[in-house]
């Protein structure tokens, strides 16, 4: 019974060194592959922190380009009317001087008076 008892106490033993041995081996394969996980962690981490990145500066970009736009196209805007009353009071001031070569001076006047008017808006 003694030697069966020893037996058995030994078997119990090689049993819990080969589980030990598993377990070991286990955690050190999990422990790999966490140290896998947690690189892949901070790659991904990396990777959005830098399409973000990437798209904050085109939204920016974006927003930039459409101001300078609606800057030009205000500009444009402003300066249109003075452009057709400098353009009209230049198209009075020919009709005048034909008016005058044709020495009608009544219509030369009116023009002149046209010209000075679209001179007044241009300003």
């Amino acid at each position: 019974m003694e030697e069966l008892s020893r037996q058995l106490k030994q078997k119990d033993e090689e049993l819990d060194q080969e589980l030990d041995d598993v377990i070991q081996a286990d955690e050190e394969e999990l422990d790999h592959q966490l140290d896998d996980i947690d690189r892949d962690i901070e790659t991904t981490r990396k990777d959005l922190r830098e399409g973000l990145r990437q798209r904050v500066e085109a939204v920016k970009k974006g927003i930039k380009d459409r101001k300078d736009d609606l800057r030009q196209r205000v500009e444009a805007a402003k300066k249109a009317p003075k452009d057709r009353a400098r353009k009209e009071a230049e198209n009075a001031l020919n009709r005048m001087q034909e008016d005058l070569s044709k020495e009608d001076l009544e219509s030369a006047h009116i023009h002149r008076w046209v010209a000075s008017q679209w001179l007044k808006a241009s300003k």
